[in-house]
């Protein structure tokens, strides 16, 4: 099976240790929609199945990848599926109802520290692609202070991003409002109903936000920052087991990664696939991740580093683990 099952709304508790009733059941689904046995033994291709939270120019490496057959090339049959929350998709891939998640590295790392069976095999992307967008009501940075700012939830990559901002205008978190609208476009649409002063945007929404009118505040890979934005995780109990079909999806993907960086149109078109926007705002997108986008798709402690350090307020167990154990960097070669 080929292209992506969406699944637009799944809610679940935050608490990544334990999967309740209706994340068990949503899985379940999930697993029988997407998985059968009989088929994998008919076509000779591992089946495997991926998971991705945001729908953004940054998951064009993972689509470019399934669009091409590259992943049937490796001998994989691959499926993708949207699942909207890294916290939700955390659960499925605790669950084993999915093989990998293409996620934030942050609510991995918040789980793996409370003993959750999970390794980082991959980077995609090594910076933060997002942009701080403000209404007519803020001029500078200082203006933030007292305001409302969309992210998607708290401890999310958009989370760790306004943080980042305000740190560089002297703010913390207790100077702003901070309200959690679940997705990138839902942050656009609440600023447009005036329910927000400032949302934290990526691209192609960062784009039509332009577009509107509004100002940017900031754009964060501008700080000059190494941080891993997203990537690549998986159950480390099916690594050590099943680690020639891991090696089999990293070669795979550092392929598509290649690609992606590389040939515009290609990855153009698969933006148009999923993202169903104007050409022109596909490439601004597009342009925008172009010295964010990791390829081979390593997965560097330094930039895991720096998402550490942003979780160990929420997480302060964290600071006494090593990070090393939480990477497993034998499937894709360092540039």
């Amino acid at each position: 099976m080929t292209g992506s099952l969406k699944i637009r709304k799944i809610r679940l508790k935050s608490n990544c240790r334990f999967v309740d009733l209706r994340a068990s059941l949503w899985c379940a689904l999930i697993f029988w929609l997407v998985y059968n046995p009989a088929t994998e033994a008919q076509t000779g291709f591992t089946q495997v199945r991926t998971a991705y939270s945001a729908l953004s120019a940054g998951i064009g490496t993972l689509w470019l990848t399934q669009e091409q057959n590259i992943f049937k090339k490796h001998g994989l049959d691959s499926g993708l599926i949207y699942i909207r929350g890294g916290t939700t998709a955390v659960q499925a891939l605790l669950a084993g109802e999915i093989q990998f998640g293409h996620l934030s590295p942050a609510p991995m790392m918040a789980a793996w520290a409370q003993g959750a069976d999970f390794v980082w095999i991959g980077t995609t992307t090594h910076q933060m692609v997002f942009t701080l967008f403000g209404d007519a009501s803020i001029g500078t940075g200082a203006d933030l202070k007292g305001k409302k700012i969309g992210i998607t939830r708290l401890g999310s990559a958009s989370d760790l991003a306004v943080r980042a901002a305000l740190e560089q205008f002297g703010l913390g978190r207790k100077d702003v409002n901070l309200l959690s609208l679940g997705g990138i476009p839902e942050i656009l649409a609440a600023m447009r109903a005036g329910a927000l002063n400032a949302g934290i945007l990526s691209p192609p929404t960062s784009t039509a936000a332009r577009d509107l009118g509004y100002r940017a505040i900031l754009h964060i890979p501008d700080l000059g920052r190494e941080f891993t934005f997203s990537g690549i995780a998986a159950k480390r109990s099916f690594v050590q087991s099943q680690s020639e079909v891991v090696r089999a999806y990293m070669a795979a993907l550092t392929e598509g990664a290649k690609i992606y960086r590389e040939d515009s149109r290609a990855a153009l078109g698969v933006l148009r696939k999923y993202l169903r926007a104007e050409d022109r705002i596909l490439e601004s997108g597009y342009k925008e991740y172009d010295k964010a986008i990791s390829s081979p798709p390593y997965p560097g402690l330094k930039g895991l580093e720096a998402v550490r350090e942003s979780l160990l307020d929420s997480t302060p167990q964290l600071k006494q683990i090593d990070l090393k154990k939480f990477v497993d960097d034998r499937f894709v070669k360092s540039n």
